[in-house]
């Protein structure tokens, strides 16, 4: 037997040095199949390299660890669906204020079975993991007060989009995770168009501290 005959065929999975970063896209794609399907805790990089066709290798080349695969494919679908650019687009026209379809478009995600579910499953584990703490934290001061704020051209603009991320992460609480009625029975519609009005506030109004006691912090 030559030399040549006694190696082992290739195999077909790819690492680092041979992706040339063209795996970076679909691990993505199968992060995000694989969280929403069986959530956080339950996923492993292994899992997702399985599901993507390469190397668990490549998985941590790219992303590390689960958790920065997590927060990047959490923020990717958050990006891809257009968000920061609703809230800052200050239009009233057409389908609602800019609240109210920042609200649409971002229940409508969250009953999306293909991320909704893992997101939902981050927000129950806020209270007792410090991992989902993290990477929640890590999503807030990245997509919504680095990448939102910005565009905003208002005064005060990482307490605005705070407020309005307050206000969200209390609607997502009460209606996906402790199931409040009858906001849990309620269209996405109701509750886009009734609390989407004080999203704009938080946004676009007048903050009014100048008539509070103490004057602007």
């Amino acid at each position: 037997m030559t030399a040549v005959e006694e190696v082992a065929p290739a195999t077909s999975r790819r690492g680092p040095r041979s992706d040339g970063g063209a795996g970076k896209e679909q691990i993505l794609e199968a992060a995000t199949a694989q969280f929403g399907e069986h959530g956080y805790q339950a996923t492993t990089i292994r899992k997702v390299a399985e599901a993507a066709g390469v190397d668990a290798k490549l998985v941590h080349y790219y992303f590390g660890t689960k958790e920065n695969l997590f927060s990047t494919a959490i923020a990717e679908t958050f990006r891809s669906r257009g968000f920061p650019n609703l809230l800052a687009e200050r239009s009233t026209a057409g389908d609602g204020s800019p609240g109210t379809r920042y609200l649409l478009a971002v229940l409508t995600a969250l009953e999306d079975p293909g991320m909704g579910p893992a997101f939902i499953g981050l927000v129950r584990g806020l209270g007792t993991h410090e991992e989902s703490r993290r990477i929640f934290l890590r999503f807030v001061s990245e997509e919504l007060i680095g990448r939102l704020a910005p565009q905003l051209g208002s005064d005060h603009p990482e307490v605005r989009v705070s407020l309005a991320g307050s206000q969200l992460l209390g609607l997502v609480i009460g209606r996906y995770v402790l199931k409040v009625p009858p906001l849990a029975g309620l269209s996405i519609g109701q509750v886009a168009s009734t609390v989407g009005p004080t999203i704009d506030r938080y946004i676009l109004g007048d903050l009014e501290w100048n008539s509070e006691p103490g004057g602007t912090p």
